[in-house]
């Protein structure tokens, strides 16, 4: 009988999280921000960096001009590198290295709609490269209070 009691109760119990999750405002908004960020990311960013975020070829090299290509925002590039807050204030903009040809989105595109763009630059990472995102965005934040 307590038996029944319990599993009753943990089913009901996972109902309810179920359905929270799929209520407006709740997991539902992540996927939405993930959904958007992809196509934005596609609209306005893949052009340079790559539909996966590979980048061009020979990034690290300025080409003849002196511009360097555009880096990968995979492991293998530096993106990962920077804090949030560094990101979304290149994307806004324009590159920040010397002879970067990154025009800067800040008149076409929201605060949100960067953030989301960003959000996706993050599933080309592997667990390593989030968590040391993760750790230096933690890090710009202590720093700048």
């Amino acid at each position: 009988m307590v038996t029944s009691f319990i599993r009753m109760l943990v089913l009901g119990i996972s109902a309810i999280v179920l359905i929270a999750c799929n209520l407006p405002g709740m997991a539902g908004s992540a996927n939405s921000e993930a959904t958007m960020g992809k196509a934005l990311y596609e609209q306005n960013c893949a052009s340079c960096h790559g539909i996966d975020g590979e980048g061009q070829p020979d990034w690290k090299t300025p080409g003849e001009n002196g511009v360097y290509p555009a880096p990968p925002h995979t492991a293998e590039g530096h993106t990962w590198h920077h804090p949030d807050q560094h990101l979304l204030e290149n994307m806004a903009n324009g590159g920040a290295m010397p002879n970067s040809t990154m025009p800067g989105f800040g008149e076409q595109l929201s605060e949100e709609e960067m953030a989301a763009i960003l959000t996706h630059i993050k599933t080309f990472w592997g667990e390593r490269e989030l968590e040391f995102q993760e750790l230096v965005t933690k890090q710009y934040i202590e720093s700048s209070d």
